[in-house]
């Protein structure tokens, strides 16, 4: 960078421009080449030219809606499933026909299913602000214990006055209601349903 800078250039003269030029080359120079590995295609050519098949199938069904359509691309599309599922049985089977027990691949896949990855993430007392997070096992069973203890709080025994006195009051009965007649009864309900408050 100091060989390509220019100190004699004045301001006016484009400096920004060949500062940011200086800096570009730089940094492209900085910048370790990475090499972008292609993902392999592995899917043979009986797979693409069925998966084809399918798609042209549908396309022409989905524009005609033909029952004749729709049959070939029914056949197309169970074609493709027969021959996907053959192929994952056949790759299968010589998974698990290469496996061997002198070479310790049999446990590879067994030791991998037997240590599951357990993840115990940080925690923080919540409050305002939040406290700082906290990873050791103590610390985390003491922001336990702290929350329990403010959140089941025991009811106070402390008795309500006004309850009481409402509770040690007797309830006198009510008086003697008069008993009406089923007529009698009509004749009330209809005073009150429309408005007339005849007694």
């Amino acid at each position: 960078m100091r060989n390509r800078t220019n100190l004699a250039v004045k301001l006016k003269e484009g400096a920004t421009d060949s500062f940011i030029g200086v800096l570009q080359h730089a940094a492209k120079e900085a910048t370790p080449a990475r090499n972008p590995q292609r993902p392999t295609n592995n899917i043979p050519s009986k797979i693409k030219r069925l998966v084809a098949a399918k798609r042209k199938a549908r396309s022409t069904w989905q524009r005609t809606h033909r029952p004749d359509n729709r049959r070939l691309f029914n056949q197309a599309s169970n074609k493709l499933k027969a021959t996907l599922h053959q192929m994952r049985k056949a790759s299968f089977t010589n998974y698990i026909s290469n496996l061997k027990r002198d070479d310790n691949s049999i446990w590879k896949p067994i030791k991998k299913q037997e240590k599951p990855q357990t993840s115990f993430p940080p925690i923080r007392k919540y409050s305002t602000p939040p406290g700082p997070w906290t990873k050791s096992d103590k610390e985390k069973a003491d922001i336990f214990a702290e929350h329990l203890s403010e959140v089941f709080i025991p009811h106070s025994n402390d008795l309500n006055q006004d309850v009481e006195r409402d509770l040690a009051t007797d309830i006198q009965p009510p008086e003697h209601l008069k008993a009406l007649t089923l007529k009698e009864l009509k004749t009330k309900s209809k005073c009150y349903i429309y408005g007339e408050h005849r007694h």
